[in-house]
């Protein structure tokens, strides 16, 4: 990829990276910045970094805590985050590796996408709507989580007359205030932790809480006590399918607990959207979901501990449920993308491609 890079500040390096148009940044010692661009890494011609090119960027762009002693944050690995107002902000990590310096900048273009911009199934917006109860996201990094759940708060913020209130690891999308007040909690800066944030966000009187990421048994607890008292919480978990999420939430309850979290989870569960990206025909991401709704079955088999199950019950597309095979098939009908990005992200391409090749074989795709 040619440009020029030798000398380029950092604020240069990112503004070329958003004019390409690239989702991440790295930059490393040793090798020259590389963008990723569509899924694919790309070089740019210049010469590798050096250890004290990446030390300046760090101090350029990072919090004075990390600036002071950039070893150390190294060593633990750091996430922060830095904007260049009205035109992006980025979520950063600093990391080491083989004992000299590394960051991975992740670009967040401020402008918050519709559902509809991002080609998202209308159920989306009726879970939403739910206004209540917990609605899980899940996916594997850079799936496009963060990027979806901005689209449901944005739909809440212009629909509704609500206090929202975010509590992220660092904060990604920044809502202006429409039609409800929304706050942003960052973790390190405005809270210590998750599961602090999210205690002290009961006591504000919010309507909707979007959690970041449950990744504790704290923040899980925290998260289904706050669903289950009447207010409408968002999360993302990793995991890779809609069951999985299920299944990885309660793993994180210590067992003493586990059948309260049960109880809670079935009560307050209003659905679990997996997302993955595909490219499409235009050469754009679009995401591929899979959509488990809460209700009498999810909740049977949630108490009854039966979640390999919830995979079967969501292929019977019942209440506006799909397996990502079912959303990837509708989308190469609609010549939306190519046969082969259907395959690569397939969960059974096995299945999917005879699918392809005799329909109504295997993934009964006709309701919608």
């Amino acid at each position: 990829m040619t440009h020029a890079a030798h000398a380029m500040t950092i604020d240069q390096l990112l503004k070329f990276a958003l004019d390409q148009d690239a989702a991440d940044l790295h930059l490393q010692t040793g090798a020259p910045p590389q963008l990723r661009i569509v899924g694919q890494m790309r070089q740019l011609e210049a010469a590798p970094l050096t250890d004290d090119q990446i030390r300046q960027f760090v101090r350029a762009i990072g919090p004075r805590t990390i600036a002071d002693d950039i070893n150390l944050a190294m060593l633990e690995g750091h996430d922060f985050s830095y904007a260049m107002p009205g035109v992006a902000r980025f979520r950063c990590n600093l990391y080491s590796h083989l004992g000299q310096p590394a960051l991975v900048i992740r670009l967040i273009l401020p402008k918050i996408r519709t559902l509809d911009e991002l080609h998202l199934p209308p159920i989306l917006r009726e879970m939403a709507e739910a206004r209540r109860g917990l609605t899980l996201m899940s996916g594997a990094t850079g799936s496009g989580k963060s990027t979806t759940l901005a689209a449901l708060v944005d739909l809440l913020n212009s629909t509704y007359h609500l206090k929202i209130l975010t509590i992220e690891d660092p904060v990604e999308y920044e809502h202006v205030s429409k039609k409800s007040l929304v706050a942003h909690v960052e973790v390190g800066r405005d809270t210590p932790s998750f599961d602090h944030g999210l205690r002290q966000a009961m006591r504000q009187a919010p309507d909707v809480i979007l959690v970041g990421e449950i990744r504790d048994p704290e923040t899980a607890q925290m998260a289904l006590r706050a669903a289950d008292t009447g207010h409408q919480v968002l999360a993302t978990v990793h995991a890779s399918s809609a069951s999985q999420t299920i299944e990885r939430l309660l793993a994180m309850i210590p067992s003493d607990l586990l059948s309260i979290a049960r109880q809670q989870l079935s009560a307050a569960l209003v659905g679990v959207a997996s997302q993955r990206l595909v490219v499409d025909k235009d050469g754009k991401h679009r995401p591929v979901v899979e959509i488990l709704r809460g209700g009498a079955v999810t909740s049977k088999y949630v108490m009854e501990n039966r979640i390999a199950d919830l995979a079967d019950f969501i292929a019977t597309r019942e209440f506006g449920m799909q397996t990502f095979d079912q959303h990837l098939i509708q989308l190469y009908r609609a010549g939306a993308i190519s046969g082969v990005q259907a395959l690569a992200a397939a969960t059974t391409p096995e299945a999917l491609a005879l699918e392809i090749r005799m329909p109504g074989a295997v993934v009964h795709a006709a309701g919608n």
